[in-house]
């Protein structure tokens, strides 16, 4: 299975599609990333991932052309599945990559780089927070190490799904709670 999540119009009116593949890639299912230009004809592809189940939703143009991807991976990071962080070139190489979580399961959602060229990121994690699954908040620098994180929920399940960057520099959340 091969399916398609996100599409962006880049500054240059070519488009960025971001899947997932089981077709390529090294195991279950792996992160595709796909540029186009405006007819659809394939410019290049990459795909990122390990033996397990690995995908990702949520891409944003960075200042520097390139690509920053959020995701979730089991194939690598702390145990269970963890929020994968990727920054690409404008060609859809890994400038770098991080993963965020603990010993439970994390998956990632909404990224944007910040004014400073850092990143918010937006997820769930069940490694920290006060219980079920809480809504986690990661700030990072412009290479993705962590700043600082916020969680937010109660003891039932909170998800996180989007963030915004609001005028003042500051976040706004949406997610869901038990």
């Amino acid at each position: 299975d091969d399916a398609g999540y996100s599409i962006l119009q880049t500054a240059d009116s070519s488009y960025v599609i971001l899947g997932s593949t089981e077709s390529l890639g090294n195991g279950s299912s792996d992160i595709w990333l796909i540029k186009t230009d405006h007819k659809g004809t394939v410019h290049w592809f990459q795909y990122f991932g390990g033996t397990q189940y690995d995908e990702a939703r949520y891409i944003q143009q960075t200042s520097d052309e390139g690509y920053i991807i959020s995701g979730t991976t089991k194939s690598y990071g702390f145990g269970g599945s963890d929020i994968w962080l990727i920054k690409t070139d404008p060609s859809g190489l890994i400038e770098w990559n991080t993963c965020f979580g603990g010993t439970h399961n994390e998956h990632g959602g909404q990224v944007l780089q910040t004014s400073d060229g850092g990143y918010i990121i937006s997820g769930t994690t069940k490694s920290y927070g006060f219980g079920g699954s809480d809504i986690w908040l990661i700030r990072t620098n412009s290479q993705g190490d962590s700043l600082w994180t916020k969680t937010f929920g109660g003891t039932g399940l909170e998800l996180g799904a989007d963030v915004q960057i609001l005028e003042d520099g500051g976040f706004i959340l949406l997610g869901s709670t038990e």
